[in-house]
């Protein structure tokens, strides 16, 4: 009878004790950090004609140690008029792996609009600032450079001009996302284009 016990003590602990090597291998897991990828996020070159860009991306693990990283494209690579995407991936010492991208644009009519200006364009589609408001701001981006339309003239707001209802309503689907930029450019330049702005 005590032999018995012996065995049942045992194996509960070596059940117990599986259980927590399993435990602890987890929380290994969990905390593994991958490593990182860095670069100058998208560019934009103004170019009539295929031209090289430099860039640089560099790679780090979970340590902050430079590491290799490759990418499908280099600084020597002939970027062609449009939009090109260049991946990126790295791999640290232990395996683990790190994938990053960004687009280079090419072109001599380019439009850039930064990301935040939506929350300016709300402001105005829901009538928290006025149009002259709204378009001294446009007028003080553009001149800045901030802001890139092709063919960009000096705004010249006239606050007896009226702007079309169309004009407010793409500015709102392109707060909401379902407008690109290129797209509510065109609003942009139908007015610049018309004197409305």
């Amino acid at each position: 009878m005590q032999n018995k016990t012996l065995i049942i003590f045992a194996v509960s602990s070596a059940i117990l004790f599986v259980g927590n090597t399993s435990d602890v291998f987890a929380v290994e897991q969990s905390t593994i950090i991958n490593p990182k990828i860095i670069t100058n996020g998208d560019l934009y070159i103004e170019s009539k004609t295929s031209i090289q860009i430099p860039f640089m991306v560099t790679a780090t693990d979970s340590f902050n140690n430079p590491i290799p990283v490759e990418c499908d494209k280099t600084p020597n690579t002939m970027f062609k008029i449009g939009k090109t995407t260049v991946r990126c991936i790295a791999v640290d010492s232990f395996g683990n792996e790190a994938r990053n991208s960004f687009v280079i644009t090419v072109g001599y009519e380019i439009v850039q609009i930064p990301n935040w200006i939506k929350q300016i364009t709300q402001f105005w589609t829901s009538g928290n600032i006025s149009d002259t408001e709204y378009f001294q701001t446009l007028n003080f981006l553009l001149d800045k450079q901030i802001i890139h339309v092709p063919h960009t003239k000096t705004l010249k707001y006239d606050e007896e001009s009226k702007i079309p209802i169309w004009i407010k309503t793409i500015a709102e689907k392109w707060t909401k996302g379902e407008m690109s930029d290129d797209e509510f450019s065109i609003g942009i330049q139908w007015m610049l284009d018309r004197k409305i702005i």
